[in-house]
């Protein structure tokens, strides 16, 4: 019976307990604690008017005033007035402070909910700071608070003066003189340089979370959204803006420094905090403000605090060293100078022989002494300078390198070279490329392996080289024909291959970290490819071979893979022999096979098929052309069909056009004309991989200056008229280039239609004034010139008209001489040719003009076969 009744009553008690709880809020709300007792804003909060909190502060009104704003900017008005009395700022509550809030009112509510209790129960407490910021432990102050708060809070405390220490009278704020800030205010301002530094510190990790999410996002799906990009420069912006902050409440503490206030203290943290901010947005303007800011540092701090300081040139070096903008490297070379400047000061300041003090204890300097940290720092910089591009880039390294060496050899043991040294000197030299480069690179290399030649055998266990040394001297070899005819020594893959040999020889006899893997193989390869060796393709197969025999032997260090494959293939296809492309095929096929079989993860992409449809192209034989076509319509059906994910692209259409355009086949030029035609009606469909490009117009003009057809020079100049059509329609990739142009002038030089040197002429005109209207890429080069000499040395037709093609080469070779262009061979052999042709045996300026121009051609070195 009492069970009944008291489930009867239990819908009234409920009803009067939120009756209770109703009243009781009222009552809270109702009254206006003392700003000491009120509760931190949580980190929910979201400012709605920053403007208005902003004027109501310096008002020193009350947030309390207007109860339509006590919800939103009461909690506020305190985190601004007085952010001391919150959780994070307070370690400890005594007791005193305890019953005296308790004694000025019972309903005044707790600084900490009974959720955040147990939450920081469960926290490991570091100063009374550590908490949770969206899911990750901080110790960062005011980590509650938004951005747009941190902002309003930091243009708060900078406004305030020492007025707010002792309360406001009146309503009214007043303004603190400089020098007389108070030591809560200081220490707020203080914890905001934190603050501030910190959150650049967060923002930079969570970006790195960030890019590494962005990068996989990209690679499963092209296809991006502007979401993703704006959160990214919103972000950038927002670390800078975090920077400028964290330097504004610096500037202020040092401004009550200097100005006589005995309460301020500018310790070098806080200058490390705001440079390393500075260094964290990853800009280049960020790292002039850290450097500007450490030359104020440096001029303004006590000479005694000078080798503590240590780290905040250190953290510029870093930045500079990690930055891709130019002439990053100059400035970090500046500052690693600074650094070995500190070190002098460290030494000539100490007291005992050992750089320590007589107390025992070292200096700054020394802790960063320790573990060749130094010798990082040179490291660093010049592993920037082997990147920076630049042609003596090898040498400035090196510079570096036996600055090193010297200050070890007299007896600093600290800034003892090591491996990494050197092999970033011959990454340094195998940047750069030449031939006089990959010398040096070796050079280098013989100097690890002989250590007792720089009197560095103490060292030599430190400095022996391993498989990043030898890596590193094959690249220098692959890089070796930059600058020049982009081929590298002959004998460079027989070098490679003695190198190889080399390692492997090394490995067995113990030295564990010389090893050959698969990108050392790889590099052997792409050497081979470099050097123009006929038998590049048949070497280069040999090396595979043994990569997968030991492969399927048990060694995984050597497991080929795609780039493997396609490094092969790339060099069969660009061989002479007459078997090249059935080699190159043959290989393609084998991949395709080891991959679905599972046996390698080397899976063939549109690299590997392009590089099989180039061996065909390049041939030349009888049907290849029509082979390699046969191949890209295979590879196109398959992946129309979900058979193969393998896609071709407007590369492989451009080959196969270009095979047409080379094969000489009457049939050629209409086969070209008809992947054109392909490629626009696929374009249409939505295949926007396949959009013809300048280089497919082209390939299309070159079949036609190739073609027998009679109308051949009508039809590709027909094409061109179609490009600058299409162009104008906005379609930029169809923009003609001076290629196009030189291509149509070579076609009417073969053809024997009438006028075709007035033609030409009209040609070079056009874009002579396309180059006037503005158009760099327009300006006429030596091989138009060329073209249109050609053009009017194999006129032929009526006495008139060779007249007039005789006058047109001689006016435009006289323009040609008269221009920055130098004339080389052909343009002295093609003009040659127009007076010995077009010019009769019994003009008396005939024997006169070709002589000069003999004898000019002698004089700026360009006689040769055509002349």
């Amino acid at each position: 019976m009492h069970r009944v009744v008291s489930m009867r009553l239990l819908p009234l008690t409920l009803l009067l307990v939120v009756v209770a709880v109703l009243a009781t809020t009222s009552t809270i709300e109702a009254y206006a604690p003392p700003p000491s007792t009120l509760i931190r804003p949580s980190s929910s909060f979201k400012l709605k008017s920053s403007s208005l909190a902003v004027q109501r502060v310096a008002q020193g009104s009350s947030f309390y005033s207007d109860n339509s704003d006590r919800s939103q900017y009461g909690q506020l008005a305190v985190a601004t007035t007085l952010f001391a009395n919150h959780p994070s700022s307070q370690t400890t509550t005594t007791a005193d402070d305890a019953a005296a809030t308790n004694s000025s009112s019972t309903t005044q509510p707790t600084n900490t909910t009974a959720k955040q209790q147990a939450r920081n129960k469960q926290l490991p407490q570091k100063h009374g700071r550590t908490r949770q910021y969206h899911g990750r432990r901080t110790t960062r102050p005011f980590a509650e608070l938004q951005y747009d708060e941190l902002i309003l809070l930091t243009d708060y405390h900078l406004g305030r003066g020492a007025a707010a220490e002792s309360g406001e009278k009146d309503g009214e704020q007043s303004a603190a003189k400089e020098g007389e800030m108070g030591s809560h205010q200081l220490h707020e301002l203080t914890r905001l340089v934190s603050s501030w530094s910190k959150w650049v510190m967060w923002s930079d990790q969570r970006d790195g979370r960030r890019g590494q999410l962005r990068r996989a996002t990209l690679k499963s799906s092209p296809q991006t959204t502007s979401t993703t990009t704006t959160t990214f420069s919103l972000n950038h912006s927002h670390k800078s803006t975090a920077a400028q902050m964290a330097e504004r409440c610096l500037r202020k503490i040092i401004l009550e420094k200097q100005t006589g206030n005995p309460r301020a203290i500018v310790s070098i943290d806080m200058y490390h905090s705001v440079i390393q901010a500075w260094v964290k947005t990853g800009s280049h303007s960020g790292l002039l403000h850290a450097s500007s800011l450490l030359d104020y540092m440096e001029s303004n701090i006590d000479e005694e605090l000078i080798p503590s300081s240590v780290k905040c040139y250190v953290t510029v070096l870093d930045g500079w060293c990690k930055s891709r903008s130019k002439g990053a490297e100059v400035k970090a070379e500046e500052m690693l100078d600074r650094i070995d400047g500190i070190g002098g000061k460290r030494r000539d300041s100490s007291d005992n022989d050992d750089g320590t003090l007589q107390d025992g204890t070292s200096t700054a300097l020394d802790t960063h002494n320790n573990n060749n940290k130094d010798v990082r720092y040179y490291n660093n910089v010049m592993n920037r300078i082997a990147t920076s591009g630049k042609s003596n880039a090898g040498q400035e390294a090196e510079r570096l390198l036996k600055n090193l060496i010297d200050q070890y050899k007299r007896g600093d043991k600290s800034m003892a070279p090591n491996r990494s040294s050197f092999n970033t000197v011959i990454k340094a030299y195998a940047n750069t490329g030449g031939k006089n480069a990959a010398r040096n690179a070796k050079r280098i290399l013989n100097m690890m392996e002989n250590p007792s030649s720089l009197g560095l055998q103490d060292i030599s266990t430190e400095i022996e080289p391993d498989k990043v040394s030898c890596t590193s001297i094959l690249m220098a070899w692959a890089n070796s024909g930059h600058g020049g005819d982009g081929l590298c020594e002959v004998d460079a893959g027989e070098k490679a291959e003695q190198l190889l040999e080399r390692m492997e020889g090394m490995y067995r006899r113990g030295n564990r970290e010389i090893r050959p893997d698969t990108v050392t193989y790889n590099s052997v390869i792409k050497v081979w490819g470099k050097c123009g060796h006929n038998q590049a393709g048949d070497r280069s197969e040999r090396l595979l071979n043994m990569m997968l025999c030991r492969y399927e032997e048990g060694d995984d260090q050597v497991r080929p893979d795609d780039v493997t494959f396609n490094s092969v293939i790339h060099n069969m296809a660009i061989g002479n022999e007459a078997d090249s492309p059935q080699k190159a095929l043959k290989l393609l096929e084998q991949m395709e096979e080891s991959y679905q079989s599972g046996l390698i993860d080397a899976k063939p992409d549109v690299f590997t098929y392009n590089s099989v449809l180039n061996a065909f192209a390049r041939s030349g034989c009888p049907g290849s052309a029509e082979r390699a076509e046969e191949i890209l319509n295979n590879l196109e059906n398959s992946f129309d069909k979900g058979i193969w994910d393998v896609q071709p692209d407007v590369c492989s259409y451009n080959i196969v056009i270009n095979a047409w355009g080379n094969s000489g086949e009457d049939i050629g030029v209409g086969k070209a004309v008809a992947l054109l035609d392909k490629m626009s009606a696929r374009t249409n469909e939505g295949k926007a991989s396949l959009k013809p490009d300048i280089t497919t117009y082209n390939s299309v003009l070159h079949a036609w200056s190739q073609s027998t057809d009679r109308n051949a020079p009508v039809k590709a100049l027909g094409l061109l008229e179609l490009m600058f059509r299409l162009y104008e329609s906005g379609k930029k990739e169809a923009q003609p280039d001076v290629l196009s142009f030189s291509t149509v002038i070579n076609s009417f030089g073969k053809s024997k239609l009438p006028g075709k040197a007035r033609e030409v002429r009209h040609l070079l005109r056009r874009m002579q004034q396309l180059y006037k209207d503005g158009q760099d890429g327009m300006q006429p080069n030596i091989f138009v010139y060329s073209a249109v000499l050609n053009a009017c040395a194999y006129t032929f037709g009526s006495p008139n008209e060779k007249e007039e093609a005789l006058k047109i080469g001689i006016e435009t070779f006289e323009e040609l001489q008269s221009s920055e262009i130098e004339v080389n061979h052909v343009a002295y052999g093609s003009f040659l040719r127009i007076c010995r042709k077009l010019m009769p045996e019994d003009d008396d300026r005939r024997r006169d003009l070709i002589k000069r121009t003999f004898r000019q051609c002698c004089s700026d070195g360009q006689v040769g076969s055509t002349c």
